[in-house]
């Protein structure tokens, strides 16, 4: 006999969930075959892994399609916003799982579309760089460069394979940082905020502080490379510095509800 298929709301998971390293491991498990067991999440996924167009780990994709379901149960239209958009796995899944179930989602990005490549120096250099230069040292260790390429062409793309318009994004082409692009921001306000952006410390409570507020109560921040914390050992923790700057989290008004590998979800309190 198979066993039922693993299915709860992401309430039900908020309720049963316990911070321990058997319950984060099993969670991740279940929900690592949620993703596999679903046929658009596990398409999506495959896609990304074959073309090599996003990190993470498969039971994120079991994630967000929960907390694109509690969002349009809790407010009808879902105003998601991600910081960060790499090959742009995020945003494409969650304007596929709109489609796919029929929710108005109006898809956000904040993105400059373009990498960070680590300083071409020799050996030497780099490692001298690294010892004697603390934010070199950071970068480095929390992944924090990545390889030029046309990330709109490879984005487009990406959104094409699955029909998608990519044009329906409301891209705000820059950092997170830019006083330009904050301004434009200011009123704005989300369901959801996916942080994924810069790593350093300075970086990710910058974004934490910034875009936190933006969250509307009963919303949720989730923050990526964020379980060095956790207890647990089957999976990927995330990087220091994201974890050290998540404990940022509760004075800004949020609850840490649930985790999932290294992705960890924070409810905006209510009001």
């Amino acid at each position: 006999m198979t066993s039922a298929p693993f299915t709860p709301t992401l309430a039900e998971l908020v309720a049963a969930y316990r911070n321990t390293a058997e319950h984060n491991d099993a969670l991740h498990r279940q929900l690592t075959d949620a993703t596999w067991n679903d046929p658009l999440l596990a398409a999506h996924r495959r896609h990304v892994e074959q073309e090599q167009l996003g990190f993470g780990d498969p039971a994120f994709h079991a994630l967000w399609a929960r907390l694109l379901d509690a969002a349009a149960e809790k407010f009808g239209e879902v105003r998601a916003l991600e910081i960060g958009v790499f090959k742009g796995q995020v945003i494409s899944l969650w304007s596929l799982l709109g489609r796919a179930r029929d929710l108005r989602v109006q898809v956000s990005a904040i993105s400059p579309l373009a990498g960070q490549p680590m300083p071409g120096h020799g050996r030497l250099l780099r490692w001298l760089r690294y010892r004697l230069a603390r934010r070199f040292r950071e970068r480095i260790d929390n992944g924090d460069f990545y390889a030029a390429e046309d990330y709109e062409r490879i984005v487009r793309a990406h959104f094409a394979h699955h029909g998608l318009d990519f044009g329906r994004v409301r891209l705000h082409h820059g950092y997170s940082t830019d006083p330009a692009l904050l301004d434009q921001l200011r009123n704005e306000t989300y369901h959801l905020i996916y942080v994924d952006g810069d790593h350093t410390l300075a970086g990710a409570r910058h974004d934490f502080a910034t875009f936190g507020p933006k969250v509307v109560p009963g919303g949720w921040l989730i923050a990526d490379d964020a379980g060095c914390d956790l207890p647990g050992s089957g999976f990927w923790k995330g990087h220091a510095a994201v974890s050290e700057a998540v404990r940022d989290l509760p004075a800004l008004g949020f609850t840490n509800v649930l985790n999932v590998g290294h992705n960890r979800v924070y409810q905006r309190n209510p009001a």
